[in-house]
């Protein structure tokens, strides 16, 4: 799905996803504390990344989003504890 949907995939992604790490999605608040909040209460860990421009969710079409909130977005990556 990463070829067909433009999906970056960085060195961090990979190191992650070998820590048993699943990359979830990228948001802000208010949607974001919502998905810590819901993820916790179904038994994962949570981490969450910034959002950098060369690690967009949907490559260049994310650009706009990141120059208007790039302090705001973050990824979410779960595992279970």
């Amino acid at each position: 799905m990463k070829d067909q949907c433009g999906i970056a995939e960085s060195d961090q992604d990979q190191y992650l996803v070998s820590k048993g790490w699943e990359k979830q999605f990228s948001c802000g608040e208010p949607r974001l504390m919502e998905m810590i909040e819901l993820y916790e209460s179904l038994g994962f860990e949570v981490y969450l990344d910034l959002v950098r421009a060369g690690n967009l969710p949907m490559g260049s079409d994310c650009e706009a989003c990141l120059v208007n909130c790039s302090d705001e977005l973050k990824t979410i990556w779960t595992r279970k504890k």
